[in-house]
C-alpha cells in the first residue's frame, strides 16, 4: 500500500497544500521549519486520525508520548490544530491491492472519515470509524508510528536509544516502558489497600459484640412492661369491687352502696393502661410477625365497592327475573322499586354494624389522662374518710412503669447504637471488597504484563534482534560492527577500537547507529507493506555518505519510502546513483 497524493486543506501550518508522491522513494525536502514533521503526522493521521487523548492516557504515558515530542501544546491533536482557522481536515489517496481510494477526514472531535473506491465509486465501511486498520490495512496505529516512522534524536538524546531498543523487547513498543507501567500499577495497588478497611471491621466487630444482649433485653423489658399492665388491670377489678360506701337502711340495718363515680374513675385509669398496653402489645406482634402482617388482607365484605357492586347485581337479578314472568309493568316498577329500596336499608344497616357510622371523635386516654384521674382519686380519698379502698398501688405501678421506661429508654439508646455499627459495618465491608476486587484486577494486570513481556522478547529474539547490526557497520562508516549489551555498560556498539556505550556517542554518530537499529526493526517486523517515512533522521557529510544510506534503503525493498529531509546532498546522491526517485519541494 502506498500513497499518491496529500491535500493537507487545514491541518498545521498548511493551508489548500498538495503533496504528490510515488510509489519507491520520495524525497520531500524543506528547510528548518517548514513542516516535515507535520507532514508525517499528517500521513498517520490520514490512516489512522488523530485522537485526543484521555486524561488517564495523558496521567499513564505522559503528555510527552502524546504529544509525540513536538511543540508546547499537551497532545499532537492540539499542537496539529491550526491557529486562526476553524477547518482541520485534510484527504488521502491511497493505492492498495490494485485498488485506488480517496480518503477524506475531518480532524475535528467527533468528525467524519469517509473512503471512497475510486473506481467503482462506493464509499467503504469502515470497522472503526477513526482507523483504516481492520479494512485496509492490518497493522494497528501504535505499530505503525512505532516502526514505520522514523524521527531523529532529540538534542542529548543517547540515552533515548537504549530506552526504545528495550521498551521494544519488553512492551512490542518503543514508547511503552514497562517499568512505567508496573510502577503505575503498584502505585494503584497501593492506593487501593484494603488493610485499614480490615482492622476497621475488626474494631466494628468488636464493638457490636458489646451489645449482644441488647436484643434479649428489650425483649425483657417489653415482657415486665405487659405483664405490670396486666397486674394493675387485675388489682384495679378489685379495688372496684371493694369501692363502696356504708348505708344505713331503714330497718337499722347497715348495706353497702357501689360509688359509681369513683367505680367510673377506676375504670377509666384500667382503660388508659389497656390502650398502652394494646399499642406495646401491638408494636411487638409488628416486630414479630412482620411476615404474617403482610399476608393480612381485608376482607372482601369490608370493601365498599364491592358492596355496592353487590347489590346492584342483585337488583339486577331480581329485575331480569321479574321481567321474564307474566306480571303487568306497574308491578314489575313496583316490585324493583321495593327490591331496590330493601338492598339499600340492607347495606346501610351493614355499614352501621362494621361501625362505618361510628364518631372517632373521641379521644385515646393518654398518660396524662391516667396521671390527672389518679390525682382526683386520690383528693377525693382524702375528702371521704369513709371511703374503704387504697389507691396507693396505683401510684406505685406509676413509679415501676416509670422505672421500665427509663430502663426501656437506655436499651433503646443502645440498640440504636448499635445498629447504627451495623449500618457502618455492612458499607466497609461494600467497600473492602471493593478494593480486594480492584487488587485482584491490577495483580492480573501486572501478571498478564509479565508474560507479555516474555511474549515480546520471545518474538524479538526471533524477528529483529538477530539482525539488529544488520546496517551499523554501512551508516556508521565502518567505525563500528554490531549493537551488543553489556554488563556494566548497558547497550554498546562494538568496533575495532572496542565497545563504546551509546551514551557516550558522539550526536552525529549516535543518530546513525539509531536510525540503523530502527531501519533493522522495521525490515523484519514489518508484516505487510506500508510507507516508510523517515523525518530527518541523518545529515550527510558527503555525497558518498548518502549514497551508502540509499543503498540501505534500497535493501529494504519497501514498497513507498518517504524521507523528510533539509540536506541538499541526498538529491544530489539520488541523481549520481541513477534511482528512480520522486521529488517534492516544500516552501
Amino acid at each position: 500500500m502506498y500513497l499518491t497524493k496529500l491535500l493537507l486543506r487545514d491541518f498545521g501550518k498548511f493551508h489548500n497544500d498538495e503533496l504528490n508522491l510515488a510509489p519507491g522513494i520520495n524525497v520531500v525536502e524543506g528547510a528548518e521549519g517548514s513542516g516535515k514533521s507535520t507532514v508525517a503526522k499528517f500521513i498517520s493521521g490520514i490512516l489512522y486520525g488523530v485522537r485526543r487523548p484521555s486524561d488517564e492516557e495523558t496521567e499513564l504515558f505522559g503528555s510527552g508520548a502524546a504529544a509525540g515530542g513536538e511543540g508546547n501544546k499537551q497532545n499532537e491533536y492540539d499542537n496539529m490544530r491550526p491557529e486562526g482557522r476553524s477547518g482541520y481536515s485534510g484527504t488521502g489517496y491511497i493505492k492498495a491491492d490494485g485498488k485506488s481510494y480517496l480518503v477524506d477526514r475531518t480532524f475535528l472531535t467527533g468528525g467524519k472519515t469517509s473512503v471512497l473506491d475510486v473506481q467503482s465509486g462506493r464509499e467503504v465501511q469502515l470497522k472503526d470509524q477513526d482507523s483504516l486498520a481492520g479494512t485496509l490495512i492490518e497493522t494497528d496505529k501504535n505499530a505503525f508510528k512505532d516502526t514505520c516512522i522514523i524521527s531523529g534524536l532529540e538534542d542529548d538524546g543517547n540515552e533515548e536509544i537504549a530506552v526504545y531498543l528495550g521498551n521494544k523487547l519488553e512492551t512490542g513498543t518503543g514508547s511503552l516502558n514497562k517499568r512505567d507501567v508496573l510502577e503505575y500499577l503498584e502505585a494503584e495497588k497501593a492506593k487501593n489497600d484494603p488493610r485499614p478497611l480490615i482492622r476497621r471491621l475488626e474494631n466494628l466487630d468488636s464493638e457490636i459484640e458489646t451489645y449482644d444482649d441488647v436484643d434479649q433485653a428489650v425483649t425483657d423489658n417489653k415482657r415486665a412492661m405487659r405483664q405490670l399492665t396486666d397486674d394493675f388491670a387485675i388489682e384495679a377489678a378489685k379495688r372496684k369491687r371493694v369501692a363502696r360506701q356504708m348505708v344505713e337502711n331503714e330497718d337499722g340495718t347497715v348495706s353497702y352502696k357501689e360509688d359509681e363515680e369513683l367505680g367510673e374513675k377506676i375504670d377509666r385509669l384500667t382503660a388508659a393502661e389497656k390502650t398502652f398496653g394494646a399499642e406495646e402489645r401491638a408494636s411487638d406482634r409488628d416486630e414479630d410477625d412482620e411476615d404474617e402482617e403482610k399476608k393480612d388482607k381485608k376482607k372482601l365484605s369490608d370493601n365498599i365497592f364491592v358492596i355496592f357492586l353487590t347489590g346492584i347485581f342483585v337488583v339486577g337479578v331480581i329485575a331480569a327475573a321479574v321481567y321474564l314472568l307474566p306480571f303487568e309493568d306497574a308491578v314489575r316498577k313496583l316490585f324493583i322499586i321495593f327490591t331496590a329500596i330493601f338492598v339499600v336499608i340492607t347495606i346501610l344497616f351493614g355499614f352501621k354494624d362494621k361501625g362505618y357510622f361510628d364518631s372517632n371523635d373521641e379521644m385515646t386516654p393518654t398518660e396524662e389522662d391516667f396521671n390527672r384521674v389518679l390525682e382526683e382519686l386520690e383528693e377525693e380519698r382524702d375528702s371521704r374518710e369513709e371511703l374503704e379502698f387504697d389507691m396507693t398501688f396505683a401510684r406505685e405501678f406509676q413509679e415501676k412503669k416509670d422505672i421500665l421506661k427509663a430502663e426501656e429508654k437506655v436499651l433503646m439508646d443502645r440498640k440504636n447504637k448499635r445498629d447504627r455499627l451495623r449500618a457502618e459495618q455492612s458499607k466497609v465491608f461494600k467497600k473492602k471488597s471493593e478494593l480486594e476486587e480492584e487488587i485482584k484486577a491490577i495483580n492480573l494486570a501486572i501478571s498478564t504484563v509479565e508474560q507479555l513481556s516474555q511474549h515480546f522478547q520471545e518474538q524479538a529474539a526471533k524477528t529483529f534482534v538477530p539482525y539488529l547490526s544488520e546496517y551499523v557497520d554501512a551508516l556508521t562508516g565502518h567505525a563500528y560492527g554490531s549493537i551488543v549489551s553489556d554488563a556494566r555498560e548497558g547497550l554498546c556498539v562494538e568496533g575495532y577500537s572496542g565497545r563504546t556505550p551509546v551514551e557516550k556517542l558522539p550526536k552525529e554518530m549516535a543518530d546513525r547507529v539509531y536510525l540503523a537499529m530502527r531501519l533493522s526493526i522495521a525490515k523484519h517486523t514489518m508484516k505487510e507493506q506500508l510507507p516508510l517515512v523517515i523525518d530527518d533522521a541523518i545529515s550527510f557529510a558527503t555525497p558518498e555518505e548518502a549514497q551508502v544510506f540509499l543503498m540501505v534503503l534500497k535493501d529494504l525493498e519497501m514498497e513507498q519510502i518517504v524521507i523528510l529531509t533539509k540536506d541538499a546532498l541526498l538529491s544530489e546522491a539520488l541523481k549520481a546513483t541513477g534511482m528512480q526517485y520522486n521529488y517534492v519541494q516544500l516552501a
